[in-house]
């Protein structure tokens, strides 16, 4: 006990205010406040009025970005995390408009009503500037007194593995096993079908069989992403024969039935370096979004163009417009209106563009114009490239 203790009283006390200082020295004197925070088998602190910490156990001290261990006291839990959310919000975190989602601060407001709360809350942290991780918590806050003074006792449990787990289990299980189901249907269509129809089954078979192999693909990619052990192996891409490859690999898929793939040519083609691979992934991605939103007989179209002189965007239109809730929310990694074990379309285009191809995602719904999500690449050296391509 006198260990947990003393580290809890080595902690910087400088960051407090003169108030919250005077209430943790008061919840200091209390024999079993520490120890229980210690006894926590999650991430734990005590939270003042402000929703600021004024305690923390071991655990959640460990669990932070380096460079917080010894600043933690005096902050929210969005500024102790590096919540990207926290650094829009006018008055910090909890202030912002996506902080009214956020299960995290709707449990702490629930806690100084004096009622106990449950929720689960998605993060998305940044440290020193870059993207530091996608979590998932299930967060426990519940009101205690102490004296004179109301604190909030919060707990974390980090689900993230729960949750990419339920992913996970959903691509192989369902999504891998249908596209396996229509390539076993197939293959048993070639002793019936004429000659004439042989060919295009062939090509059928041809395109569900890559569809197969891309779902799990995707999910390799994804895990070496967040693990920051892949690299983009980059060559000279035509944005035609790009939206024609996506084009070609989604028009087979279950989600396309009833439903139309369309691709504009609206401007002439670009030339730039990226990884063609992972950004036909992070595009079809997107695509299958707009077919999961899309009503049947509805049709979705795919266009690239050059933005300027150093950037191209490749864009995909649907008809559906997306909820200022949805918005805000859907580059959480597992967040998703289409159920448990879904969400991470979006969160994956996004981890893949951004943190891999060095371009950036963007999204615009209006009623009446549907919604476009586009993905802007730097060209790069996109004149040399194109007199390399003449040349040869």
């Amino acid at each position: 006990m006198k260990s947990v203790m003393k580290h809890a009283q080595l902690t910087d006390v400088h960051t407090l205010s003169e108030a919250s200082r005077a209430l943790r020295e008061r919840l200091l004197k209390s024999p079993y406040l520490v120890p229980m925070l210690e006894a926590f088998p999650t991430m734990a602190v005590v939270l003042n009025q402000d929703r600021e910490i004024v305690l923390h156990n071991v655990r959640f001290a460990e669990a932070m970005p380096s460079g917080t261990h010894d600043r933690l006291l005096g902050l929210r839990l969005g500024e102790a995390v590096g919540c990207l959310n926290e650094k829009a919000a006018p008055g910090g975190c909890g202030t912002g408009e996506a902080c009214s989602l956020c299960g995290a601060v709707l449990a702490m407001f629930e806690a100084q009503k004096g009622n106990r709360a449950i929720q689960e809350c998605r993060i998305l942290a940044e440290e020193d500037g870059q993207p530091a991780g996608a979590y998932d918590f299930r967060v426990l806050a519940v009101p205690l007194t102490i004296g004179d003074d109301d604190v909030t006792i919060f707990s974390l449990l980090d689900i993230s593995s729960e949750k990419r787990r339920q992913v996970l289990e959903r691509v192989f299980f369902h999504d891998v096993l249908n596209t396996a189901g229509g390539v076993k249907s197939l293959s048993e269509l070639f002793h019936l079908v004429s000659q004439a129809e042989y060919d295009g089954l062939i090509e059928d078979l041809g395109g569900l069989s890559d569809q197969l192999i891309e779902e799990i693909q995707t999910q390799r990619d994804l895990i070496a992403a967040e693990r920051d052990e892949i690299s983009a192996s980059l060559r000279p891409i035509s944005t035609h024969d790009m939206l024609d490859h996506v084009h070609a690999l989604y028009r087979f898929h279950s989600l396309a039935q009833g439903r139309f793939i369309e691709v504009e040519n609206r401007a002439e083609g670009v030339v730039l370096t990226s990884d063609a691979t992972l950004l036909a992934r992070a595009i079809g991605n997107l695509v299958k979004n707009a077919l999961e939103a899309s009503a049947e007989g509805e049709t979705i179209t795919l266009h690239a163009a050059r933005c300027d002189a150093n950037t191209v965007e490749f864009g995909v239109h649907n008809r559906a417009v997306i909820s200022r809730d949805v918005l805000l929310q859907m580059n959480q990694r597992s967040y998703s209106t289409k159920g448990v074990g879904r969400g991470i379309g979006m969160y994956s285009v996004r981890l893949i563009v951004e943190r891999v191809l060095g371009g950036r995602v963007t999204v615009t719904s209006e009623e009446g114009r549907g919604t476009t999500v586009s993905v802007c690449l730097p060209i790069e050296n996109d004149n040399d490239l194109q007199k390399t391509n003449e040349a040869s």
